[in-house]
């Protein structure tokens, strides 16, 4: 995957896991994002037989989700809803889980069940609007995004909408002001906007870390790997910006714009073939 997604839906620890010691330092590590290091001790503590097992599963499906892990994730929140099949959190990242591997038509299912679940997260609301832009109902989604934004403000802002003329004037203002040695890079590869993923990406991508809920994307080779005696092979070099992934990330139309010139200067980075550690010291962050 080119630039690590901020999610539709950031997974985050659930307030009614259990009080016990070992339960609650690992929300503490997860609480700091240290990730890897909360899932080492989740299956330390399971392999021990320490801490209450089924937090524990649940945490550790929580944990793989936030490092973008959905298919390790899945079997942890179905391996809760067998004990607990009314646990609101783990239906509804059993969804997320589903959503973030392309499998539409079963996160579907499994969001309904969430929606319909006593005492549903409001975050079930946003996977199903995400679900509806998928199949391109974005009327349909609009009134689910805003619900949860009345209802979370802090997590979910209301998304930023833009018409496509408009986007896309943004995208050449940001071209414009790419540092000069860069701007010329940029008339080699075409920019292509599309409102979400097409799922063609994924099934083409080596990596198989295509996201649903990308920002943004190089496919190609990147430029240090060819030479002017390469001849075309496959699709040709595309920077791709997911315009409806990134009004939902935004905070306001200030930030939106800001996201834009972030996600495209860094797939034009992956397309020149930095690492994302060069691309700070570029100006191409």
């Amino acid at each position: 995957m080119d630039l690590e997604p901020l999610g539709i839906v950031p997974p985050d620890s659930d307030g009614q896991v259990g009080r016990d010691p070992v339960v609650l330092k690992i929300e503490q590590l997860l609480d700091e994002d240290k990730l890897d290091e909360g899932i080492e001790a989740i299956q330390d503590a399971l392999a021990n037989g320490q801490g209450n097992a089924l937090d524990l599963t649940f945490l550790l499906g929580d944990a793989y989700l936030g490092l973008g892990r959905a298919k390790d994730a899945e079997p942890q929140f179905r391996a809760v809803l067998r004990e607990d099949p009314d646990c609101p959190s783990s239906r509804c990242w059993l969804a997320m889980s589903l959503f973030l591997q392309w499998r539409f038509p079963e996160a579907e299912a499994a969001v309904q069940a969430a929606r319909e679940c006593p005492g549903a997260i409001v975050d079930a609301d946003v996977i199903h609007a995400a679900l509806l832009e998928r199949r391109g109902k974005f009327d349909e989604a609009e009134p689910f995004f805003l619900r949860a934004a009345a209802v979370a403000p802090d997590k979910y802002p209301p998304p930023v909408r833009m018409d496509r003329a408009e986007f896309d004037r943004e995208v050449r203002k940001a071209a414009r002001k790419l540092p000069r040695q860069f701007r010329q890079c940029l008339d080699r590869v075409p920019v292509v906007v599309q409102d979400v993923p097409h799922e063609s990406l994924a099934e083409d991508d080596d990596s198989s870390e295509v996201a649903p809920d990308i920002l943004g994307l190089f496919v190609g080779v990147p430029l240090p790997e060819t030479s002017q005696f390469d001849m075309p092979q496959g699709k040709p070099n595309t920077i791709y910006l997911f315009q409806r992934n990134l009004e939902r990330a935004a905070k306001d139309r200030e930030d939106l714009i800001e996201q834009i010139r972030i996600t495209l200067y860094h797939e034009l980075g992956h397309y020149l073939g930095f690492e994302e550690e060069d691309m700070d010291d570029l100006g191409l962050a």
